[in-house]
């Protein structure tokens, strides 16, 4: 999440359109901006604004933003914003025109408030410092997705496949994979044709899926249509967790 992207400078004599002019009217009155992309075909959209962003809470944490809400097939959309391959996604921007944060996928409105509050410290808003923790959830977020359906949305909007992870707090080995082989740079590098989810062992979630997983951690490697791949039982470090992922990718 440390990556800022400079958008492309907007000279206001070029300026026209809803889009552009609400880019320019936050500019002048030097407010932060959060824009919203949207599509009619997004099944996820409606959720996020009816689940997310029409919350109370979300709405009131994200009153220093001008709020913009903008179409991924607009021209104007397309031309002025970075390219997002996937609905919904909220760009965070400066006034400057800097993007500080992207959120990529639905998410539910307590781990979207911690993105809020994530550009609120790296804007300097609201006396909120600019320091981050070792054990911040909101650097989790930026790798993972904690919704499987919109996640497999992602997924098949993409191309990628799915690696769902099972984890569990209270187990030491789950810890150990998290803080060890899945921040290998091998790991990551291997991975990075799928698409991370997290799910809690005893979560609804879980058994929503038909999974019933004896072990934590147990990773799942599966396809968007959540066809399975592989099926990862336990602990295992970089070099043999590397195997499980080429075999993965042996049966797409």
């Amino acid at each position: 999440m440390n990556r800022i992207i400079w958008l492309f400078c907007l000279p206001a004599i070029l300026m026209s359109g809803e889009l552009k002019d609400s880019l320019i009217k936050a500019k002048q009155s030097h407010q932060p901006m959060m824009v919203y992309i949207k599509s009619d075909t997004c099944q996820f959209c409606e959720k996020m604004k009816k689940k997310t962003l029409d919350d109370i809470s979300v709405l009131e944490n994200m009153n220093d933003f001008v709020f913009i809400v903008a179409d991924k097939n607009d021209v104007e959309t397309k031309k002025y914003l970075p390219s997002a391959r996937y609905t919904p996604t909220v760009y965070f921007i400066s006034p400057e025109f800097k993007v500080v944060n992207t959120v990529k996928g639905y998410l539910a409105k307590d781990d979207f408030n911690l993105w809020i509050d994530d550009s609120k410290r790296k804007l300097g808003l609201n006396g909120i410092p600019n320091i981050k923790s070792a054990d911040d959830k909101q650097e989790k977020s930026d790798t993972w997705m904690y919704d499987m359906p919109s996640a497999m949305d992602y997924a098949a909007q993409t191309g990628k496949q799915i690696m769902l992870y099972i984890d569990n707090p209270n187990s030491k080995w789950s810890k150990k994979m998290l803080e060890g082989t899945l921040m290998d740079s091998n790991i990551k590098e291997a991975l990075d044709n799928f698409v991370w989810v997290k799910l809690q062992k005893d979560g609804a979630d879980v058994f929503a899926l038909g999974l019933h997983p004896k072990y934590t951690p147990t990773t799942y490697f599966m396809k968007a249509d959540k066809s399975s791949l592989a099926t990862a039982k336990g602990y295992f470090n970089s070099s043999d967790f590397l195997q499980w992922i080429n075999y993965a990718k042996s049966k797409i």
